[in-house]
């Protein structure tokens, strides 16, 4: 399995996070699995988001149907890009594939996990 991810959905989930800072930020993450891999192509700011400089979280009541969902993109203030016990929780209910950011949210600070917090490695298509 590959996981690819549009060089657009992630800059976009970036400045989402550049913005929000030093709060942190989330959103989910759409896309497609075909032939084996994971193709995610965009990123959707759930209504009723809550942040602060500790969590982010958004209200599952709120949440309209969702085609493609994948997983989740949020940030972390404090520069660490490993997941906390509250986002393993997190990881084990929206989707298959969550991105964290660490400050200050360069593309070199992203890492993906899949499953129960297994960090794995992604691609970035396009210019």
């Amino acid at each position: 399995m590959e996981l690819l991810i549009k060089k657009q959905a992630l800059l976009s989930a970036l400045a989402g996070a550049k913005s929000a800072y030093p709060s942190e930020f989330i959103c989910l993450l759409t896309g497609r699995k075909e032939k084996g891999n994971i193709l995610i192509e965009d990123t959707l700011i759930p209504p009723g988001i809550m942040v602060s400089e500790t969590m982010s979280s958004f209200s599952e009541w709120m949440l309209p149907v969702i085609i493609g969902m994948i997983g989740t993109f949020h940030s972390h203030p404090n520069g660490y890009s490993h997941p906390s016990a509250a986002d393993l929780r997190l990881f084990s209910k929206k989707g298959g594939v969550h991105f964290i950011a660490g400050y200050p949210y360069w593309e070199t600070n992203v890492e993906a996990y899949i499953g129960g917090g297994k960090r794995v490695g992604f691609r970035v298509l396009g210019e």
